[in-house]
């Protein structure tokens, strides 16, 4: 535009617009890999119901899910509590349920759940479960490494992502003292993440007042 070859008009300003959207998102997600990989997040934790921020996360994705014609099904009624920063937990929330979608094929499904490990375990459990593409059994470690993607064959690849939303995630669960894990039976068969965080004790025992 300064040197005349384009025209300063709405359409431009608004790719411009675009492209300084796509390079702010690159920005951040590199800065959350340099602090995942230096476990150096910055946590602010409160009592959290993980089971409402779940169900928030997903009335807000459930616009793309419509838009793909995939089913998105949330069990998490009953509220589930633990001491975590609430905005990275939605993060992690985001970054699951964007992946089940785009390994989804039209008409698919996914679920996401909500609830506590059994005794004696202290752990809040939240899985994401979709029926999609699926994941090939020597890759369910490496999907957590750097740039690493799956791609739908025969689709091409979901645009704005930069391939490590699952390593910024693990990290995230991480440095909360819990991790994020996959599951799945081979290509084709659908994958589940399952993300664990530590139901932390209030002082007394039970569990912390919610604040969300």
């Amino acid at each position: 535009m300064a040197d005349g070859i384009f025209v300063p008009d709405e359409a431009m300003f608004a790719s411009l617009a675009d492209d300084l959207h796509r390079l702010q998102r690159l920005a951040g997600d590199l800065s959350s890999l340099s602090r995942s990989e230096e476990a150096a997040f910055d946590l602010h934790r409160e009592p959290t119901d993980v089971a409402k921020l779940a169900r928030a996360t997903a009335d807000r994705l459930r616009p793309q899910f419509d838009d793909q014609v995939v089913t998105l099904a949330v069990d998490a009624s009953t509220p589930v509590g633990a001491l975590c920063d609430p905005d990275r937990i939605t993060q992690i929330l985001v970054n699951l349920l964007g992946n089940a979608l785009a390994a989804s094929h039209q008409r698919g499904h996914v679920a996401l759940s909500v609830h506590t490990e059994p005794p004696p375990g202290q752990h809040v459990i939240v899985r994401a479960t979709d029926d999609g593409i699926g994941i090939a059994p020597h890759d369910l470690e490496r999907i957590f490494h750097r740039f690493e993607r799956r791609e739908p064959p025969g689709r091409p690849p979901a645009a704005g992502g930069s391939g490590i939303g699952l390593t910024i995630a693990r990290g995230i669960a991480r440095a909360h003292g819990g991790d994020i894990t996959a599951q799945c039976a081979g290509p084709g068969k659908g994958t589940t993440f399952t993300l664990r965080l530590p139901q932390e004790r209030a002082p007394g025992g039970g569990t912390p007042p919610l604040s969300r």
